[in-house]
């Protein structure tokens, strides 16, 4: 059963756009007759509407160039800077169109990495959650999920396989999320696939903190919360680590590549650290690309992303500043299975200075793991190769022979 405080807490995010979308979805119900010998039997992927980086390109990526017998759709805007790239690949549908509702209502999969990933998400969930209409969704993901995320219960989604990379995240999700037996599955994420062939380019670090949902303004929920940037303690501590005269004296003795990359949910405010004069680079999402950020660097700062566990695959240390962590746990993610304050991958800190001690630290230890590390690294993958794709496409195909109703 649906959780009415959920629905509620939804609905205060409705926006115009999504009403809007009862047009083109409408019009996809009339048209759907005729392009049935297009869509049917397709498989359809995407990830946020402007991208193609994460889970859902790289698995569109493995289809187009190994798969080409099973008709497969990628939904992305044209004003994006990855349509060019997708397109080169094969089918691209514009994102939130007529066409993709097509594609939707008559795909056989609908393939993504994002829980929203579909032509409008709160129209879309609400058909799913009130039995309106059955769509068979594939959930990528785009992360490993170390933290209580309750709107990914099964009461909160209509998912029917759901990907997951690491033996605690399976168990985790098996013994709290609330799915049937079968739809959580371990394969490993696509985007690990390309995880593999890496440079590092010397000495480069980078700095990538995730988002604050109280600075989210398409949301409406906790209103009592201080959500000015510009006065936040959100960049104010940042702003300590970056400016930092130990940082520009390390940048300065080891010759080291610094690159500041915040949450795409927080890009809109990069503007707030051009005040920066340590020379950092402050990159933008438009110009870099996330993992090839990751794949380049060979140490990473960040406080509760767990992008780290991308570095953590590639073996690669971390160090975590968590400045906020009570209001972090209060407003936006409860605590899950992984203990930032005793792992083997990497130290959690409170203030600057522990950061900057602990970045030295690993410097002179030229980052490298520890055995403890690679030890606990084996102990979590399950798989570490590049098959990744592979084995979803096999399950995928497999559900398809045996006739199951994923």
């Amino acid at each position: 059963m649906i959780s009415v405080s959920y629905v509620l807490d939804k609905l205060r995010d409705v926006k115009l756009q999504d009403y809007l979308a009862v047009f083109p979805m409408t019009a996809a119900l009339i048209m759907k007759p005729f392009y049935k010998n297009k869509y049917e039997g397709g498989w359809l992927v995407c990830e946020e509407p402007s991208e193609a980086r994460d889970n859902g390109y790289h698995f569109f990526r493995y289809m187009c160039r190994n798969q080409k017998s099973q008709k497969c759709f990628y939904a992305i805007k044209k004003s994006s800077v990855d349509y060019e790239k997708v397109k080169e690949l094969g089918n691209v549908i514009e994102y939130g169109s007529i066409q993709h509702w097509l594609a939707y209502f008559l795909c056989e999969y609908n393939i993504s990495s994002q829980k929203g990933g579909k032509p409008n998400a709160a129209l879309c969930a609400f058909m799913e959650l009130n039995g309106i209409i059955k769509r068979r969704n594939i959930f990528l993901q785009h992360g490993i999920i170390i933290n209580n995320l309750r709107w990914l219960y099964a009461e909160c989604s209509q998912i029917d396989k759901f990907i997951v990379s690491t033996i605690p995240e399976y168990d985790y999700l098996e013994e709290n999320f609330g799915y049937p037996k079968g739809t959580v599955t371990l394969t490993g994420m696509p985007r690990h696939d390309a995880l593999h062939d890496i440079a590092v380019t010397p000495n480069r670090v980078l700095i990538m903190p995730t988002w604050r949902y109280w600075f989210n303004i398409n949301s409406k929920k906790h209103k009592d919360i201080d959500c000015n940037f510009e006065t936040s303690d959100y960049l104010k501590k940042w702003l300590e680590v970056l400016d930092n005269p130990k940082m520009a004296g390390m940048i300065e003795k080891y010759k080291l590549e610094v690159v500041f990359y915040p949450h795409r949910n927080m890009q809109k405010n990069l503007h707030a650290f051009s005040q920066v004069k340590t020379p950092i680079t402050i990159a933008s999402w438009e110009r870099y690309d996330i993992q090839e950020l990751l794949k380049t660097s060979a140490l990473l700062i960040t406080d509760y992303s767990s992008v780290f566990f991308d570095m953590v695959y590639m073996k690669k240390p971390v160090i975590f500043y968590q400045f906020d962590e009570e209001k972090y746990r209060n407003y936006q993610y409860g605590d899950g299975y992984f203990d930032y304050h005793n792992n083997v991958f990497g130290k959690a800190f409170e203030d600057c200075e522990g950061v900057m001690g602990e970045l030295e630290k690993q410097i002179m230890h030229r980052f490298e793991p520890s055995e403890e590390f690679l030890e606990e690294h084996r102990r979590i993958f399950k798989y570490w190769d590049i098959k990744n794709s592979e084995r979803i496409f096999n399950m995928l195909s497999a559900e398809r022979i045996c006739g199951d109703e994923i």
